[in-house]
């Protein structure tokens, strides 16, 4: 069978199979609710009480709000005791109430992958964000420095000298000192490879006058695919061992380290089941 074909034959696949779930599942009838009369009964900020989930507009986030409160009273537990700090991203939920319910109860700062959801958390009032990717085009670089501007407490992540040199640039041109951290990688998603070109990009990063560097982040996604807490926990450890070998590289080298940000996905019994949260060290 050629790939066109079998292509054709996985979207008849999928597309019969929507259909059963929608015919055998869906209630009927569905009122079909648009934005705008979804707004309208949202009053002093409460949602009006008896609309069914099969109403509501897509996409629209749907929580437990027992549960959710739960898991993230011991995420925050378990940060407390063992004395790191949380800075949840916000590229799943997506949403200016959760990341303002993570910094109510503790959480130092919320992530973004980029720079929209960025301008869409700092609208909201949220202003301690941290960008984990990096901005390469002029535009995308221009909106982050805007975002610094506006924000002094805006964080970005950069991962290779020329991507640098830019956000250099651009700072200058803007009159501020922008904040960033390295992107260290674990596998080939994204960062730079963990050893002495980290060290190296380190040291160009801190000899630029319109940047500051604040330390290092990391991101293990693939910690997700493993079965069970414990495989979990091992494989992170394994995966991050050579970025916290840069991180003391650093250090030796007197470099700035206050920031030390391992993420993982759910690597944590009962965590709070919203994407990423990062493990930070200040």
């Amino acid at each position: 069978m050629s790939s066109n074909k079998r292509a054709v034959s996985r979207r008849a696949f999928l597309s019969g199979g929507a259909a059963a779930s929608a015919y055998f599942w869906i209630p009927k009838p569905v009122r079909g609710y648009t934005p705008a009369e979804m707004r309208a009964m949202v009053v002093d900020g409460q949602m009006t009480p008896g609309v069914s989930k099969w109403d509501l507009d897509t996409p629209a986030l749907c929580l437990e709000l027992d549960k959710f409160e739960r898991n993230i009273q011991t995420m925050q537990a378990a940060m407390k005791k063992f004395g790191i700090e949380s800075r949840p991203h916000a590229k799943t939920h997506k949403c200016a109430a959760i990341a303002k319910h993570q910094m109510a109860t503790g959480s130092i700062g919320i992530c973004c992958a980029k720079p929209s959801e960025a301008e869409a958390l700092a609208a909201e009032g949220l202003d301690k964000i941290l960008m984990t990717t990096a901005n390469v085009p002029k535009n995308k670089i221009r909106r982050a420095m805007n975002l610094r501007k506006a924000h002094p407490h805006f964080i970005q992540a950069v991962d290779y000298a020329p991507n640098a040199r830019d956000l250099d640039a651009a700072a200058k041109e803007t009159g501020l000192v922008a904040e960033v951290v390295i992107d260290v990688a674990v596998g080939s998603r994204t960062g730079i490879p963990p050893g002495e070109d980290a060290l190296t990009l380190a040291q160009l990063i801190d000899k630029l006058p319109n940047l500051k560097l604040l330390g290092m982040l990391s991101y293990d996604g693939g910690a997700q695919h493993a079965i069970g807490f414990e495989n979990r926990k091992a494989r992170a450890l394994k995966n991050i061992a050579a970025n916290t070998e840069v991180f003391q590289m650093m250090k030796k080298a007197g470099l700035n380290t206050e920031i030390l940000a391992i993420y993982f996905i759910q690597v944590t019994p009962r965590c709070c089941g919203l994407g990423i949260t990062a493990f930070e060290r200040t």
